[in-house]
Parts: structure tokens; sequence; C-alpha cells
């Protein structure tokens, strides 16, 4: 969807399916817009001998791109999940067995060979790319990882994808991306943030950032703690809180989101009714039947205690 249709605080329409995957123990897929991420789980499941913790489970994840292989870019993010989902996770629940998510972009509008591509997110591009001298503003590169919105939909897809495999967890996590963006009003140069942007705008910002909130009691509550920061380019100490802050309300909308689709999957309850207890007899009138019934003094169940789930 086209930022003209939508305000700079507003979030593309959100997706999540969970139990997509029939041979997985748990799976998810996540979207921001067009930007789909789909996470599968195996396990607890047995490790390698050279993998095994005796104190707690071995936490394995494994990005996937849209097209083609993974490289350097991939290993430092795979890192960077697991510190996330580590804390969350209640690993010591599952010793010496094996918790693997593996992570596909299944839908993602590619701009990567519309502007240069660097190894330093700070180099500028230039005037040939459409910035000034500076390497400001369109085709400043963004160096051969995966957009910032692309980052937040793993982490969401991947929590949702322990979720759905019945993971234990401490909390819930989720990520919302905010890029910002210089704009023109009235011939003055100003820079805004834009929630949830998309490939175009990240390609035009001078910064793009990636926050992830814990949610859930001793965790963040329900109003979150921010855990992560994943910040590309260059921007001012008060820019940077001010994302935070966009971010924040942002992730409390996607959050209740998840919980409505949650609710919808299982049940609004999301557990089985409690159960009533009652006497079998029912009542003196009830008692008096039994006792007609089993008039050889056989029955001693008058005290007996019935459940109906």
């Amino acid at each position: 969807m086209d930022r003209t249709h939508r305000s700079t605080d507003a979030l593309r329409p959100l997706a999540l399916s969970q139990g997509l995957l029939s041979r997985a123990d748990g799976s998810a897929q996540f979207a921001f817009g067009n930007v789909a991420v789909l996470a599968s789980l195996t396990g607890p499941a047995e490790v390698r001998i050279r993998d095994e913790l005796v104190d707690r489970a071995t936490l394995d994840i494994h990005l996937r791109p849209l097209r083609g292989a993974g490289g350097p870019p991939l290993r430092s993010a795979e890192s960077t999940l697991a510190s996330l989902l580590a804390p969350l996770i209640l690993l010591h629940l599952y010793p010496r067995a094996l918790l693997q998510l593996t992570l596909q972009t299944v839908s993602s509008p590619s701009t990567a060979f519309t502007a240069p591509l660097s190894t330093d997110p700070l180099l500028g591009a230039g005037a040939e790319a459409g910035g000034d001298k500076n390497g400001k503003g369109k085709g400043k590169a963004r160096g051969t990882g995966a957009g910032a919105a692309e980052k937040a939909a793993r982490i969401n897809a991947a929590v949702m994808a322990l979720v759905d495999g019945g993971v234990q967890l401490r909390g819930m996590l989720v990520a919302v991306a905010v890029a910002v963006v210089p704009v023109t009003v009235s011939d003055d140069d100003e820079e805004e943030l834009r929630l949830d942007p998309t490939p175009q705008e990240e390609l035009a910002s001078t910064s793009t950032h990636v926050f992830a909130f814990s949610f859930g009691q001793g965790v963040g509550g329900a109003e979150g703690t921010c855990v992560g920061v994943d910040s590309v380019g260059s921007f001012a100490e008060d820019q940077l809180f001010d994302a935070q802050d966009l971010a924040q309300s942002a992730a409390q909308t996607v959050l209740a989101f998840i919980r409505r689709s949650v609710e919808t999957k299982y049940g609004v309850a999301g557990a089985p009714p409690p159960a009533q207890t009652r006497l079998a007899g029912g009542g003196a009138a009830r008692r008096e039947e039994a006792e007609e019934e089993g008039s050889d003094g056989d029955s001693d169940d008058d005290d007996q205690v019935m459940i109906d789930a």
C-alpha cells in the first residue's frame, strides 16, 4: 500500500496465519502489507551430542532469503534474533533438547537493484544516485541486508511459531519498523518519522530502526519494554527516542491484533471452561431415589463428587 493512502503513523494491513505447515511442530506467517515471512518450528527434538546442553534447550535459528543463498548478513541476523528470543523462552524446561526455527521470506518487494550496495551503511551514494553531494536523500546505500519491515516481520513470525508449537514463553515479543525520511516543506528540508516504511521510503530514508518490545507480567507489562533496537544510518539522539515512542504505541496495536487472531483460531476463552463440581446425589430427593434403586445397601457413593467439564 502506498503512503498516500495512510498517515505517517499508520501501519499497513497486518496478516497472521498459524498452523500452515503440517510437518512442523509449529508454524506461522506474519505480514506487514506485502512483506511476509513464514516461520516453522521443530522441537523439542533430539539434539546432536556436540550441541547438547544439560540445563536448557539448544536454540537453533536459520534464515532464508526470498531468493538466492544466504551470506554473512543473514548469519548476523540469526545471531541477533537468537539473542532476542533466548531470554523470552523458558529454555530450562527443555534440557538436552533442540528448538529449531527456520524463517523464510515469502513475499517482499525487492529494490535491491535500484540503488548501489555497500557494506558500509553510512556510505553516501552521491548525486549520481539521486542524492546531494553529501550522499543524503535518494539512493543512499542501505547495505546488503534485509529491509527494516522484513526484519520486524521475522521477529513476529518467529514468536508466533513458538506460540503455535506450544513452547513456554515468559511473555510476547513484538517488533515494529520506523524510518526517518527527508521531506521538503515550504522550501525547507525537514525529516519526519514514517511508521512501517515501504521499500521506497527505506531507500530514501536517512536511517531505519527496528524496535522489539516485550509484553507480559514481569517482562514489560501491558505497555511493553524495549529489549532490542536495530538501527542503520545517520540520526540524532532525539530522533531515536521519538521513533521509539512511535514504535511502542504501534507495537501495542500489533499485540492487540495478534491476540484477536489467536482468539479467532483457538476460541475467545483460550482454554476449556472451568470444571463444575456437584454431589452425585444432587440433593435430598435424588438421594432418596438412589436409596430406593439400591435398597440392598451395597451402595456407599453418597459422598462421591462428580466433575462436569
